[in-house]
């Protein structure tokens, strides 16, 4: 059984431009995600909207962190010098949760309940109309993450 993440945009409660500043933001707090060149993956599904994935790689482009998409069933072929993955609406979280594992690569979403749930290490929510961090600190250790300054921010 494959174990999607079927939802959209809309599904988010942050916008992605705001988003993704957050997330630069929270890079600098995770001592393993290089402070330049950051190699960020979109990871995205066939349920995934064409305009999310393209939204959030030029998203993320627009303040130096090189992004690029690709199918969650590419993943694993995605290459070694991955620091982040981003869990698009529609992603395949059991492949996305296995890669970043296996190759200790900080996973972060924009979809809160990820975290939550342990799926993913990040992710941002709103609360009263203002951004919110949530972090997982089991699944933070599980990717192998040096992040002990993220707590903070929880």
């Amino acid at each position: 059984m494959l174990e999607l993440v079927a939802l959209s945009a809309q599904d988010m409660p942050v916008p992605i431009p705001v988003q993704v500043r957050y997330f630069k933001k929270v890079f600098a707090y995770d001592k393993t995600v290089p402070r330049e060149n950051i190699k960020l993956l979109v990871v995205y599904g066939d349920a995934t909207p064409t305009d999310v994935r393209e939204e959030l790689v030029e998203a993320f482009n627009s303040i130096g962190i090189r992004a690029t998409a690709v199918k969650s069933s590419q993943l694993a072929s995605a290459g070694a010098d991955v620091n982040v993955v981003y869990a698009a609406p529609g992603s395949d979280i059991r492949i996305i949760k296995e890669f970043c594992r296996t190759n200790g690569v900080l996973s972060i979403s924009g979809l809160p309940n990820l975290a939550t749930n342990g799926d993913v290490s990040i992710a941002i929510n709103a609360v009263n109309d203002m951004p919110k961090v949530i972090v997982n600190p089991d699944r933070l250790k599980i990717e192998k993450q040096d992040a002990a300054d993220l707590m903070r921010l929880r």
